[in-house]
This record gives C-alpha cells, sequence and structure tokens, in this order.
C-alpha cells in the first residue's frame, strides 16, 4: 500500500516534467523545424526535381550527392577540428548557399542552361544540409521521451500538411520550399549556439576517442550500415512508378507515425527502438514483394509500403542519434552529419535500384521477379547476419559519457586525481606499483601517469613530445594491459589501487 502510495506522486511529477518540457518554447520550435524539414524534404521531390527534369535531370543527382559531400565534411571536421564551428559563420554559409543555389536554378532552368542547373543544385542542397544539421542536434537538449514525440509527431504533421498543400498551385509549393530552410535556421539557431559552443570548447571527438572509446561510436559502426540499407528502400520509392520526376503522394504511413507519437504521449516513454527496427523491416520487406503481385500492378501500393517502412525507419534513425548525442554532446554534430551521409548514399543507391526497375517494366517485365528476388534475398541476408546480435537500444546504452573540460583548462572534469592529504605524489606510487603489476613499458608508465592525473591527449602530446599516433598505440596498449575502457576506470585504479 505504502509502495503504491510512494509510486503515485513520483509519476504524477514525471508527468508533469514532461507536460512542462512539451510546453517550453525550445520543444515547441524544434517540433515547427523538424516539421519544415521533413515538409521541405517532399517540397524538394515534389515541386523542384521535376522542374530539374526538363533541363538537366541529372542535376538531381548532383543535388543529393552535394548533400551527403556536406555531411561528410562536417563529420570530418567536427570529429578533428570543433573549434572551425562557430554558430555564426555556421548559420551564414548555410543561408548563402542556399540563396545562391536558388539563384543559379532559377537561371539554369529560365535558360535552359544545365551547367547552371547543377551548379545551383549543389549549392542549394548545400546550404539546406547544413540547416539540417543545425534543427537536428537541438534534439540532444530533450529527453528521451520528448524527442520521440517530436520526431514523429512532426513527421506526422508534415504528413497532414502534404495533402493540403498539393490541391495549392505549383508556385505555393515552390514558394514555401524557397522560405522553409530560412524559418528552419530562424527556429533553432537560439539553441544551437549553446550545443555548438559546448562542444567547441572542448577537445576534438577523434582526440577523446583516444581515452574513451567506449564514449565514441566508429563510423564503421554496423548502426550506420543499417542506415545506408534502409534508405535504399525510401531511395527507391522515391523512383519507382514516378511519373514525370513525381513521386505517388500516400497518407499511409501517417499510421505508424501516430502510433509512436501516441506511445512516447500516453504510455509514459519511447517506443523501444528494436521494435520500431522490426515494423520497419515489415513494411520493407512487404513493399517488395508488392512489387510481384500482379494485381496491385500499376498501383502506388508498392510505394506506399516502402515508404511507409522508411519513415518508420526515419524516426528511428534521428531518435537514436539523438539519443547517442544525449549521452555524448561532443560527438552529436560528427554522429548526426556521419548519419545523414549514410542514410544520402543509401538513398542515391535506392534511387538508382528504382531507375533500373522502372526500365525493366519499359523493356522486359520479365526481369522484374529476379531483381526484386535479389532485393528481397539481400535484404533478408543483412538482418540475419550483419545485424544479428546488434540492436538499437544496446547501442544507445553502451555509449558511456565523456568528461568534459574546464573552460581554459587541459584537465578533464571528474572525480578527484589524489590531490588529498597523502599529497600528489600518491598517484604517482600508484601507477609505477601498478606498471609492475601489468608489465608496462617506460613509455606507457608515462602516459598511464598523465592519463591517471586527468590530462588529455594534446597535453600529453605536448609534454612527452611524442606524436599523437604514438600516444594511441601506447593507450591501446594500456588498456588491453590493464582490462580498462575508458580515462575514468584508469583514474578510478589509480586511486584505489
Amino acid at each position: 500500500m505504502g509502495g503504491t502510495w510512494a509510486k503515485g506522486p513520483v509519476k504524477n511529477q514525471h508527468r508533469r516534467g514532461f507536460l512542462s518540457e512539451l510546453t517550453n518554447a525550445q520543444w515547441v520550435r524544434c517540433f515547427a523545424a523538424l516539421m519544415l524539414v521533413f515538409l521541405d524534404s517532399w517540397l524538394l521531390n515534389q515541386y523542384m526535381f521535376p522542374q530539374f527534369t526538363l533541363v538537366y535531370g541529372m542535376a538531381r543527382e548532383f543535388g543529393t550527392l552535394s548533400s551527403c559531400l556536406t555531411n561528410l565534411s562536417v563529420a570530418i571536421v567536427a570529429s578533428l577540428r570543433p573549434d572551425v564551428f562557430q554558430p555564426r559563420r555556421f548559420g551564414i554559409a548555410a543561408l548563402v548557399a542556399f540563396v545562391a543555389g536558388l539563384a543559379l536554378v532559377a537561371l539554369g532552368i529560365a535558360t535552359n542552361q544545365p551547367f547552371a542547373l547543377a551548379a545551383g543544385s549543389m549549392a542549394m542542397n548545400g546550404g539546406r544540409t547544413l540547416i539540417t544539421i543545425c534543427a537536428c542536434i537541438v534534439l540532444i537538449s530533450m529527453s528521451g521521451r520528448a524527442s520521440a514525440l517530436c520526431i514523429a509527431g512532426s513527421l506526422a504533421m508534415a504528413y497532414v500538411l502534404r495533402s493540403a498543400i498539393v490541391a495549392l498551385p505549383d508556385i505555393a509549393g515552390t514558394t514555401l520550399f524557397v522560405l522553409a530552410p530560412i524559418a528552419i535556421l530562424a527556429l533553432t539557431r537560439p539553441y544551437a549556439v549553446s550545443l555548438f559552443d559546448d562542444i567547441r570548447a572542448n577537445p576534438a571527438a577523434a582526440t577523446l576517442a583516444l581515452t574513451e572509446p567506449r564514449s565514441f561510436l566508429p563510423y564503421s559502426h554496423i548502426l550506420f550500415v543499417s542506415f545506408f540499407v534502409f534508405r535504399i528502400a525510401f531511395g527507391y520509392s522515391l523512383t519507382f512508378g514516378a511519373v514525370q520526376g513525381t513521386p505517388p503522394f500516400t497518407l499511409l504511413p501517417l499510421l505508424p507515425l501516430a502510433l509512436v507519437a501516441i506511445q512516447a504521449a500516453v504510455a509514459g516513454k519511447a517506443a523501444p527502438a528494436d521494435i520500431l527496427y522490426q515494423v520497419a523491416c515489415l513494411f520493407v520487406l512487404a513493399g517488395f514483394l508488392a512489387v510481384l503481385i500482379p494485381q496491385v500492378s500499376g498501383t502506388a501500393i508498392a510505394n506506399t509500403l516502402l515508404a511507409t517502412g522508411g519513415d518508420c525507419f526515419s524516426v528511428l534513425m534521428y531518435y537514436t542519434l539523438a539519443a547517442i548525442g544525449r549521452r555524448n554532446p561532443l560527438q552529436a554534430l560528427p554522429i548526426f552529419a556521419w548519419g545523414q551521409c549514410a542514410s544520402i548514399i543509401g538513398t542515391l543507391a535506392g534511387t538508382s535500384l528504382g531507375h533500373l526497375t522502372n526500365g525493366l517494366f519499359a523493356s522486359d517485365a520479365s526481369l522484374i521477379p529476379a531483381t526484386v528476388a535479389v532485393c528481397v534475398l539481400a535484404f533478408v541476408a543483412f538482418n540475419l547476419t550483419a545485424v544479428r546480435g546488434f540492436g538499437f537500444e544496446k547501442t544507445i546504452e553502451g555509449v558511456e559519457g565523456v568528461p568534459r573540460l574546464a573552460p581554459g583548462s587541459t584537465q578533464v572534469v571528474s572525480e578527484p586525481i589524489g590531490k588529498d592529504s597523502r599529497g600528489i605524489d600518491f598517484i604517482d606510487r600508484q601507477c609505477e606499483a601498478l606498471a609492475v603489476r601489468f608489465g608496462l613499458t617506460e613509455r606507457e608508465l608515462d602516459v598511464f601517469r598523465l592519463l591517471a592525473h586527468g590530462r588529455n591527449v594534446p597535453f600529453i602530446e605536448e609534454e612527452l613530445v611524442i606524436s599523437r599516433n604514438t600516444i594511441k598505440t601506447h593507450i591501446k596498449h594500456l588498456y588491453q594491459k590493464m582490462d580498462l575502457h575508458s580515462q575514468q576506470e584508469l583514474i578510478d585504479m589509480a586511486e584505489t589501487y
């Protein structure tokens, strides 16, 4: 009885906290910004790309490639030199690229110049990509439940708006496409600034990953491979059966999106990521198999199922990236950029597959079953082999928080490192004893001492006058010999041995 009574106030407190978060200006603005991000992608495919086909169809692919390269550049630079990303310059660069690209696109369409159209498409999509990153990174400042509701709800709302926009003249859709990125940047920039400043104030992710490997996901992680595979389905749905470059429109994806939003709002927590992954798998498989059914040939059923699976996975992708970024904000910027890069590469592969299938329909329909069978086999094989043992929730939980630097310091903010009544030399004596126990070399002991005192890689590099790769090798050997996985574990061992 007492236990039940105790749970009531706690549950009510959580509910009040959640409602307070949803009514907060930051959540509302992020919701509106994400809704515009999803809507803008549809506007691009619905109103802009069809105009490209009249002048130079490959301009669409150039634009998609530009988005991929922009994300890749942000991921690499943010991992190595986060200090480059000053919020003001980042926002100006994004806006200038987008506006300049729009001007070139308009020129290319008006004068029928393929080069101007292709260049404009690349600049426009590069700017849009930077603006999207600003919107996505704000998600890490929310709770898991609030971010799940924000992602699923904003995508569902974007679908509702689509049904209204398709009834408007084309000029209205084009105008909305032009205004949406500007509105996204205005909505999210005030909150993205503090996040960018926090990232810039700390060492680069590539540097911190040397001492905190459990806090940083490598870019080769199976998580990003799954992004690539699932976005193939989304890209396929965009081009397969498209009429004059315009993909079929459907509202069926609203159903699973609404269920995710209701789960987050009512059940008190976000839907388990792995269940959402399984639902997405079922829709994708159903979409590919629908292509083989003669009774639905010529309809949008296959596209609808594929798009539904793709959108379910979009919610999962953004939720997962936000959850990882929340656990380690210092990797949030590169992780979002790299995740979107993998997603775009998958979309490119999917659109190519869709064009191939369309060509088979036109030339020899008998080849379609074989093509679809290969796609289904590859998709199932991926899930039975590469993804076996992998879990989204497991991946999220496996990311550990990383110690932060105090402003202007070269020492991580963590627990006390031995400056007590016994004196700072206590840690050095502990390190020497541990070096004998685990058979550390003299240079490994030097690195061990500095790590145990909370020093980071740049400090060690300057203090010992050795290269970063050499430090990386020493740290790897230290962790292997001592069965450690982070600098904090190393500090704890030095303090308590």
